[in-house]
């Protein structure tokens, strides 16, 4: 089982393959705790984590597109010798 405590105005985000459910702390008249029991293969993240997540899966991305040019650019200067 998985336990968060969230503050009003943050999130949880419930990720499965192809659905994402969001959870957001609308108001609380003290601390607020939420237990989360899923299968493995369902995601649980706070919103924050997901976010970074995706942020750096776009950056991967990004880094190797760099690199494929870089590699492109070697090749075809090795066939031009």
């Amino acid at each position: 089982m998985l336990i968060l405590s969230r503050k009003k105005g943050e999130s949880i985000i419930i990720k499965t393959n192809d659905k994402t459910i969001k959870i957001k702390i609308l108001e609380n008249n003290g601390d607020i705790k939420i237990g989360f029991e899923a299968d493995k293969d369902i995601k649980i993240y706070r919103n924050e984590l997901y976010e970074e997540i995706a942020k750096n899966n776009k950056q991967s991305i990004s880094d190797l597109n760099s690199l494929n040019k870089i590699k492109n650019l070697f090749d075809n200067n090795e066939n031009s010798l």
